[in-house]
């Protein structure tokens, strides 16, 4: 038995961040999640694979365009070519309704759509039979654990499987499980929702593949698809890229006996030269100035700099680099207003990067019923806005202390 098993597309997910006008640049973005599906179904074809997994979040929300609804049909059937299966089950983004979509599954197609456990049974070529167990969402949110809610190892199959859609702990708004309740004699579980790829079990072979393709730049961890082969109780894997944008962070240094002109160009050059991994790379540069002064006059244009730079860049690497972000690394010797170090800001916010803490501080816009249905941060989330906040505040404070001298 030989398969690929994804998850989390969020097909219809825009890429954060992006401000520039060049139009080809936008039309090539919006490109990109239907180039990863295509890759994908075309990894499938050249495995010759029996069958696709596909658990949860294809789509980024239960109400999907019709555009995206076709074309990912469109891609289904292409496996149908090739005999190639596909089993699907719907996640927290992309809920499962009735009657939502506008055209017709393939035959190829098998679909989990209820929130209860159930087992389906497909024939490989070989007439091998597979048992696969499973759920959908048909809600946002499922607060139950549904681990323990698998059926015994179907001993009529040759193979059983396990599909599962949610994150590890005893509570939690997305179907939280524990480990150990991942039943042992099934062949393999498919996991979805967690976005960094990552093999949770090993008896038995429990697998996030992360998502297929980031969004973000926390989302640069996930390492793409999985190849799974099972022969004879020896299940083998392995981890195949497909995405198309990467997320990078390089760091700079610049020097003051630089003449003023040249800082530009040095910068463009330290990117356009670099070998990058992707056709695209969402990059974010850590400028390191040697001396206060410098990093006060880079801190008060930076906004121009930044965009300068991001025209720039699009043009001398026809599309290759979109520069996200000019972080201005302080110079520790610099003070702030009044002769603050620092180091002061880092103290005052570090209680809250604590998720619990955050949560107190700002629970009166997160309770917004609008906000609190369609906004949820993690630990991860929580620690970079706290970190770009107290950044901000050190960069204004900095250049008012420099301004005033």
């Amino acid at each position: 038995m030989k398969f690929i098993h994804t998850a989390d597309l969020h097909i219809d997910q825009p890429f954060a961040n992006v401000t520039t006008d060049d139009a080809g640049f936008q039309q090539e973005l919006q490109q990109v999640n239907h180039a990863v599906l295509k890759k994908i179904v075309n990894q499938c074809i050249e495995e010759s694979v029996d069958f696709l997994l596909v658990v949860g979040d294809t789509f980024h929300q239960a109400r999907s365009s019709i555009y995206t609804q076709e074309f990912i049909m469109n891609e289904f059937k292409r496996l149908e070519e090739y005999g190639i299966q596909v089993i699907m089950s719907f996640g927290n983004h992309d809920y499962y309704t009735e009657n939502r979509y506008w055209f017709e599954w393939p035959e190829n197609v098998t679909l989990f759509t209820k929130e209860e456990v159930t087992t389906k049974v497909i024939t490989l070529k070989n007439n091998e039979a597979v048992a696969i167990s499973g759920f959908s969402y048909e809600h946002q949110w499922i607060t139950q654990d549904k681990a323990l809610d698998y059926p015994e190892r179907d001993l009529d199959t040759t193979y059983h499987i396990g599909l599962y859609h949610g994150e590890i702990g005893s509570t939690g708004q997305y179907a939280p499980f524990l480990v150990s309740e991942l039943n042992p004699r099934y062949d393999y579980w498919a996991l979805g929702h967690i976005h960094k790829s990552e093999k949770i079990s090993t008896h038995p072979l429990a697998i996030y593949p992360g998502i297929p393709q980031g969004h973000t730049k926390k989302e640069k961890n996930g390492q793409g698809i999985v190849l799974v082969e099972v022969e004879s109780n020896q299940v083998d894997y392995r981890f195949i890229p497909v995405s198309i944008v990467g997320f990078e962070t390089i760091e700079m240094t610049l020097k003051e006996d630089l003449e003023r002109h040249l800082y530009l160009s040095k910068l463009i050059a330290g990117m356009a030269q670099k070998d990058w991994a992707c056709p695209i790379n969402f990059v974010t540069v850590v400028v390191k100035p040697v001396t206060g002064q410098l990093m006060s006059e880079l801190i008060a244009e930076k906004e121009e700099i930044l965009h300068y730079l991001q025209t720039k860049l699009l043009q001398q690497t026809a599309g290759n680099i979109w520069l996200m972000d000019l972080v201005i690394e302080s110079v520790e010797t610099d003070k702030l207003i009044m002769g603050f170090d620092a180091s002061l800001i880092d103290d005052l916010s570090a209680p809250f990067a604590k998720k619990d803490e955050f949560y107190k501080l700002a629970k009166d816009i997160l309770q917004q019923p609008v906000i609190a249905a369609n906004i949820q941060f993690d630990e991860e989330d929580v620690k970079l806005m706290v970190q770009e906040s107290t950044q901000l505040v050190k960069d204004k404070m900095i250049f008012k202390n420099e301004a005033s001298q």
